[in-house]
């Protein structure tokens, strides 16, 4: 390759930046260009998900998230469930969880009465059963048995046990998730593992979606990819797609080792970004995909989101 072409190929990365840009731009959530049931659809699910995720901690608080539930019934009330009735699903399951937990803990508040009057008028729209919530998953010991058990079986896991596992069995559960599939198999992907519970901790605070279960945390993946595997404006997403990958194989092997694993998002910008490399020592050239939480369970029975799923029709094209 010559320079000249070397020169073109970097020119041609701001100009599809500036694309990338301009199309997150318009369609983005807050835009106002959005598709208003689309986004709603995304904000219940994104608002109800919080009220499952603080139920499926080991030790919930009374009355966590009242602006949250508040927010998930005025906004179910105003969207259009001919949309999809998977937001609703989700939406009253979870507020029936909520409401359950609290009357199992003995708890009292008008909030809880405001809730199970705001079910009863949904009851005759959608009824029972409803697809959201929590449910329980079972650890006994024994790995899953075929491929489908395993995906049907993995879940995020936030009732973890702090103890460190051994590295050997760390690198076991690496080792399998190498075999995801790579670009050309460059195998650019790279995970770094943290059993310090003191920089365990800040590299948690630094992402900030772990409160409620981020101290029983011991055993921490951060998943990245190597920059420096990719080159041109064609490429310039792609770090993310083989990062992905990796991640989704490394979850399957944490469960097939028997161990909880929950996946921790790095929607952040750069400045934290940085912070997060210089916390865990992780090189420049390295772009971050995710963290993940991973150990024993707790318990063999373990209360998890429900999380339902969308229905195959929903989200799929058939084109002739």
């Amino acid at each position: 390759m010559t320079m000249l072409s070397k020169l073109f190929k970097v020119a041609g990365i701001f100009s599809e930046a500036l694309r990338d840009a301009t199309e997150f731009l318009r369609f983005n959530a807050y835009s106002p260009f959005a598709n208003k049931s689309q986004r709603a659809f995304y904000k219940i699910l994104i608002e109800a998900h919080t009220i499952e995720k603080g139920l499926s901690l080991p030790n919930p608080k009374l009355l966590f998230g009242k602006d949250k539930v508040r927010f998930v019934m005025n906004a179910l009330s105003r969207y259009d469930i001919g949309h999809s009735p998977v937001p609703a699903h989700m939406s009253l399951g979870a507020l029936d969880a909520y409401v359950n937990f609290h009357a199992r803990a003995g708890a009292h508040d008008p909030l809880l009465d405001e809730i199970a009057n705001y079910l009863k008028t949904w009851e005759a729209k959608l009824p029972k059963p409803w697809k959201g919530g929590t449910r329980e998953v079972t650890f006994n010991g024994q790995p899953p048995n075929d491929l489908q058990h395993l995906m049907a079986s993995r879940s995020s896991i936030r009732a973890l046990q702090s103890t460190p596992l051994p590295p050997e069995r760390i690198f076991e559960a690496i080792a399998m998730a190498q075999l995801a599939p790579s670009q050309c198999n460059r195998q650019a992907s790279r995970v770094h593992a943290y059993q310090d519970r003191a920089r365990i901790q800040e590299l948690l605070g630094l992402q900030g979606g772990s409160r409620g279960f981020a101290e029983s945390v011991g055993n921490l993946f951060v998943v990245s990819s190597e920059i420096c595997a990719w080159g041109g404006p064609g490429q310039r997403n792609q770090a993310y797609v083989d990062g992905a990958l990796f991640a989704m194989c490394l979850m399957f092997a944490c469960r097939s080792m028997g161990w909880g694993a929950c996946p921790l998002n790095l929607a952040i910008d750069h400045k934290t970004e940085s912070a997060i490399r210089r916390a865990g020592g992780i090189p420049a050239g390295e772009r971050l995909i995710m963290m993940i939480a991973f150990g024993e369970p707790i318990a063999p029975d373990t209360r998890v989101a429900f999380s339902p799923r969308r229905p195959a029709a929903e989200i799929a094209t058939l084109h002739a």
